[in-house]
């Protein structure tokens, strides 16, 4: 009888490397994921096309004077109804070619420092499209989003598309900052309206960076080092404070545009600030939906393997599910030379990629 020694094939060692940059690229996405991880979650099934749909159940009016000793009857009761929102998935994705000349000579792990590249690529490019999402909301039912501008005398209330909204974007300049009681004031808006916080006990800022450096010097402001305990991991990608109930998460990704009275200048952009509760957006899940790809091996194009390849496929989407569950408030900021060169374009900081 002979005894056979376990061999390794190539096909073990590309599956181990693979898990091993799978992990790597998670790692680094998870943390900054800001827009996606409040949205609602649906799964990208298989089979089922190439569009994902929430169902919002309709609220009931208040209950009814009772007739004591008079049953009531079902066909008299309530109907129970949902309002169908659907988005079609897109497919995102980049990928990088490594020699295998570069690969020998280099003093670091080029396969982790790309992998490490492309997952904060993913990321950026998810969360761009969830905020795309939710500013350019196109609602079929014509419910529009819930907008304010705030200019040198108040914040001015518009509910509308932002294609639509090119005059008030217009009124915004730089000395037209968002306060904390601009945030409070959109916080018991959503409370007269009835929306849920959040997570049941605080609703959620999500502000643009720049915006976020201008509430933070507010001297009302709350840290988080100030309500978080110690050794406590609670708080979500970004979060930097609380102010009235509401979490306050920075956004690089956060939206801004100029209007066209710009000029050569950037006193005009106004930054997109969102205050949200349950229920606001939606998301596919990208768990399910996001593929990470190792190629390396002999092949038709590659005869003599010179090349290893990485790269990450994402099906997604996002849509806003009830626009009464959000408020985005359009300000000014003392910061804004770097969302002026972003905007040169179509004017909006952050396009979508399907316009690159």
């Amino acid at each position: 009888m002979t005894d056979f020694l376990a061999t390794t094939t190539t096909t073990d060692l590309t599956n181990t490397i693979k898990t091993f940059y799978d992990r790597v690229l998670l790692e680094v996405l998870d943390p900054k994921l800001i827009y996606y991880q409040f949205g609602e979650k649906r799964p990208v099934a298989k089979g089922e096309g190439t569009s994902v749909r929430w169902n919002q159940v309709a609220k009931f009016d208040l209950g009814r004077i009772l007739t004591q000793g008079q049953a009531g009857t079902i066909s008299a009761g309530r109907n129970l109804s949902t309002t169908a929102v659907s988005a079609i998935i897109e497919q995102y994705g980049d990928w990088v070619g490594i020699s295998d000349v570069v690969d020998y000579a280099s003093m670091v792990d080029v396969g982790k420092a790309a992998v490490e590249r492309l997952a904060e690529q993913a990321a950026l490019t998810l969360d761009r499209v969830t905020a795309n999402a939710i500013v350019f909301n196109v609602s079929a039912s014509g419910r529009m989003n819930h907008n304010r501008f705030k200019t040198s005398t108040e914040m001015t209330d518009y509910w509308g598309m932002i294609s639509t909204i090119s005059a008030g974007i217009q009124t915004v300049s730089s000395t037209n900052v968002l306060a904390v009681s601009d945030i409070k004031d959109a916080v018991f808006e959503l409370r007269r309206l009835g929306v849920k916080p959040y997570d049941g006990r605080d609703y959620i800022g999500i502000l643009p960076t720049e915006v976020a450096s201008d509430i933070a010097g507010d001297s009302t402001f709350v840290s988080f080092h100030q309500y978080v305990e110690r050794g406590v991991d609670a708080l979500y990608n970004g979060e930097i404070g609380k102010i009235y109930g509401c979490r306050i998460v920075e956004a690089p990704t956060g939206p801004a545009t100029r209007g066209s009275n710009a000029g050569g200048t950037a006193s005009s952009i106004a930054y997109g600030s969102i205050v949200m509760g349950k229920g606001f957006y939606g998301v596919t899940e990208w768990m399910g939906g996001l593929q990470t790809y190792y190629k390396s091996g002999a092949e038709k194009s590659d005869i003599l393997n010179q090349f290893t390849a990485y790269g990450w496929k994402a099906s997604y989407t996002a849509k806003v599910l009830n626009p009464s569950c959000g408020v985005i408030m359009w300000t000014g900021s003392r910061d804004t030379t770097a969302a002026y060169a972003e905007s040169a374009g179509s004017g909006l900081r952050r396009e979508d990629p399907s316009s690159y």
